[in-house]
């Protein structure tokens, strides 16, 4: 009895044209091994599952193939040195794994070694699996073996995080990123081993593990290979979303419908529905978020509805209800249920957050936004002057003038009950900053007093010199906080330009001058030259009190005295 192998091993490619999706580095790869122009060090970087390490397995075996003619660069697959390369039995072509191995002492085992020519092969290939593991001792170390190593010594490094890959080896490798597996080539690929294997799929079902997968050969084949254990004869959608613990597709559409309708008791039921048939909650937000995105998509472009790669009832579904939704209700929507779904992350009560959530969603979708409640005020005003026109002194166009002043007036108090300053005027940039203290922003009021400069100021823009304030997002909190209050859109931008001044420095300024008018008086003069020394420092106006009242006699006791 043969051994099971699993779909991942037993199809793994072990020529460059079995391949699939990286053509670009197939194509530079095969030209440098036609032409001699071999580097000595290659880093190969992408996500998991795309080739990485059997593209590097490739490379030795072109290297070292003993049956490979001058101008191929195809290993042949059939002579000692492939079968024992494919087999990882080569003493010349040596495979390190850096997750396990990621000291010093492990590279310098390697430089030890590559002094040593190869035993059978022409080249002496190193290939380290997740090099970004290694530490920075161990880098340091490979640097100058990296830089010059002997002519029968090649390194091929693999990693899915280059970034944690010192610039200094980067720039010693010729680096290859190796793309995600396009949708439409991994269905391709799958249907095609499906039917080596002699198993019928539904082409909904490889959709599914398609998107699964997110452009990884490996994952892909993984899911299909659990899918045949599953059901050996025939595979379908029901197995394959059990299998991967995805919610009904059909029923999200369905839930997303009855939420964009308004329907408060149908979204519950199916909500209930998916979570009693063994649906996670979380992946049920999870598929919300995809549906969202779809649905977004095809408002864009409506020709995805005929993309074969996407299942039949997704797109039948996501494209009638993007005929209902605006973008800005969609970009809303997604707003809504992405916070949502971070909300999930930490909740304890999952089950009754995510109801929540779907009220919250069908909250802010029910209803006509303020912008078409004037629009339809706009229409009936319409209407009515042309009705009038035509009869102006009837009774009936009296009476449609008042339900039109009626309809105004409830269409102001809805908007009035969203934000009670719907409107408000500001003439100068005093005002502006008098509106946060009149909200209790006193934090930003104080900063808009003191710490910043006036560059400029009209209705609905405020160039502003901010160079003081260290929050980056001072100037999108004012202007958003300024529009709610207002009912108007604001603008504030920032400046360089030192030409301004803060409403401070503009009062201490004109303090000053009320100063110097003050210290002309006759009655100051004579109280600074009978005080020497004194000096005049500020100026509050004082209301009739009776210390007012107790001043202006003792000046007058003091005028009787000297007459």
């Amino acid at each position: 009895m043969n051994e099971y192998r699993v779909l991942a091993n037993k199809y793994r490619p072990q020529k460059f044209s079995d391949l699939i999706g990286q053509e670009a580095l197939v194509n530079i790869i095969s030209n440098s091994i036609k032409k001699n122009r071999i580097a000595h060090a290659y880093i190969l970087t992408g996500v998991r599952g795309v080739g990485k390490t059997t593209t590097a397995r490739i490379i030795a075996m072109s290297l070292n193939c003993q049956k490979k003619t001058i101008n191929s660069f195809e290993p042949c697959g059939e002579c000692s040195l492939c079968k024992t390369i494919r087999t990882d039995q080569n003493l010349d072509v040596i495979e390190m794994d850096a997750a396990s191995k990621t000291g010093v002492n492990d590279i310098r085992d390697i430089i030890d070694n590559i002094k040593y020519k190869p035993v059978e092969s022409t080249y002496k290939v190193f290939i380290i699996d997740e090099v970004h593991m290694l530490s920075i001792n161990a880098f340091n170390a490979l640097l100058k073996t990296l830089e010059e190593p002997p002519e029968h010594v090649k390194f091929i490094f693999a990693t899915t995080e280059v970034n944690k890959i010192p610039i200094t080896v980067l720039s010693r490798c010729q680096r290859f990123d190796l793309k995600r597996i396009d949708n439409s080539v991994l269905s391709e690929h799958l249907s095609k081993i499906s039917n080596l294997e002699n198993v019928s799929i539904e082409k909904d079902a490889l959709a599914l593990i398609v998107r699964a997968a997110d452009g990884s050969v490996r994952d892909g084949l993984s899911i299909l290979d659990q899918a045949i254990a599953n059901n050996s004869e025939k595979i379908n959608t029901n197995i394959v979303s059990e299998m991967l613990g995805l919610a009904d597709r059909a029923k999200i559409f369905d839930l997303l419908d009855f939420i964009f309708n308004g329907n408060v008791i149908d979204s519950i039921r199916i909500y209930n529905e998916l979570y009693k048939s063994g649906a996670d909650i979380i992946m049920i937000f999870d598929e919300m978020l995809n549906a969202v995105h779809f649905i977004t998509q095809i408002k864009i472009s409506p020709s995805l509805k005929d993309d074969v790669y996407t299942p039949e009832i997704e797109r039948s579904k996501g494209f009638e209800i993007s005929q209902k939704l605006s973008m800005p209700s969609l970009g809303v929507i997604w707003q809504v249920l992405f916070k949502g779904f971070s909300e999930l992350q930490n909740s304890l009560h999952l089950h009754q957050h995510g109801e929540m959530i779907i009220l919250r969603l069908i909250y802010i979708n029910s209803g006509p936004s303020p912008e078409e409640l004037l629009k339809k005020i706009k229409i009936k005003e319409n209407e009515t002057k042309s009705k009038e026109k035509n009869n102006v002194n009837t009774v009936e166009s009296i009476n449609q003038d008042n339900d039109v002043k009626q309809s105004k007036n409830l269409i102001v108090e809805k908007i009035s009950s969203v934000n009670d300053n719907y409107e408000i005027n500001i003439a100068s940039y005093r005002k502006f900053a008098d509106e946060f203290y009149k909200n209790r922003e006193a934090i930003l009021h104080t900063k808009l007093y003191n710490d910043v400069k006036l560059i400029s100021f009209k209705e609905g823009e405020v160039i502003l010199n901010t160079t003081l304030i260290k929050d980056p997002h001072f100037n999108r909190n004012i202007a958003k906080l300024i529009s709610k209050w207002t009912g108007r859109i604001w603008q504030v931008h920032s400046s360089d330009s030192n030409i301004g001044r803060s409403l401070n420095e503009e009062d201490m300024i004109n303090q000053q001058k009320e100063i110097e008018k003050i210290k002309n008086n006759p009655r100051m003069k004579k109280i600074l030259d009978n005080f020497p020394g004194s000096l005049v420092h500020s100026i509050t106006e004082l209301t009739e009190t009776n210390d007012e009242n107790k001043f202006q006699n003792n000046i007058k006791k003091e005028k009787e005295s000297e007459g």
